[in-house]
């Protein structure tokens, strides 16, 4: 049985066209999550067409090259758990890209939480989440990668049933924006897929209550994004308390 240490309960989540080596080689977090990148040609065309909107992306020529330099570099200056967060309109990008994360120690992050149009449009992101295809994804990539998935709350959705098909097809921990229409995080959401899987809570956490209470809920991890680019001595401030700074610990059968 593998173990993954975490020494603290701190994820910094992803943020695309922002998240990448330099960036996220600055914070102490216990995790770090480069990207979301799009990994194969029809998700890279989507990317420039967000881009192209003012909104921020990472645009690579070869988006699996980029994504190994960023990963080269992430692993020279960071010495915690890393994830890649991706998207991809074929199962071929993402298992191409889990191989290559596996190889580095990394997990993958299958994005399944992104709701940009041009996204949508292609079966990506939130769009996953209605698609049988995501638990056939994970089943291939859990097979040469560790495996998360990154997911959005707030819709129309059975979760828990989620929550158990994903751990069955070898996700090993779910991310979760447990967002809630109108502002604020579903902690009641947080406390039921935690029941289930291995937890990071995402959403709303801009203080140390915010942040314990995630993890009072059953998250096991806590992440945060924006709030880093508002102060980016954030992640600091929540390691003064003991708990979000206390290690944890994910069991790989």
């Amino acid at each position: 049985m593998k173990v993954i240490k975490f020494r603290n309960r701190l994820v910094l989540s992803a943020m695309a066209g922002i998240n990448d080596h330099s960036f996220c080689s600055k914070f102490p977090a216990g995790m770090v999550v480069l990207g979301g990148f799009s990994v194969d040609e029809e998700s890279m065309e989507a990317s420039k067409k967000v881009a192209k909107r003012g909104r921020k992306e990472f645009i690579f020529e070869d988006p699996i090259e980029g994504v190994k330099a960023e990963i080269e570099g992430l692993i020279k200056t960071y010495d915690g758990v890393f994830a890649v967060n991706v998207r991809s309109a074929s199962e071929k990008g993402y298992l191409k890209t889990a191989k290559l994360v596996g190889d580095y120690g990394g997990l993958i992050e299958i994005n399944a939480h992104c709701r940009q149009p041009e996204f949508i449009e292609i079966g990506c992101g939130q769009e996953l989440l209605k698609d049988p295809k995501l638990i056939s994804i994970v089943e291939k990539t859990s097979k040469v990668c560790p495996t998360c998935v990154k997911i959005r709350g707030g819709l129309s959705l059975d979760y828990k049933k989620l929550a158990r098909e994903l751990k069955e097809a070898g996700c090993l921990m779910l991310h979760v924006d447990a967002m809630v229409p109108g502002g604020n995080a579903d902690f009641g959401l947080v406390k039921e897929i935690s029941k289930e899987i291995f937890t990071i809570g995402n959403n709303s956490v801009v203080d140390v209550y915010s942040a314990k209470k995630m993890l009072e809920s059953g998250a096991k991890l806590v992440s945060a994004a924006r709030a880093v680019l508002k102060d980016e001595r954030f992640f600091e401030r929540l390691l003064e308390d003991e708990l979000l700074s206390s290690h944890t610990v994910l069991l790989i059968n």
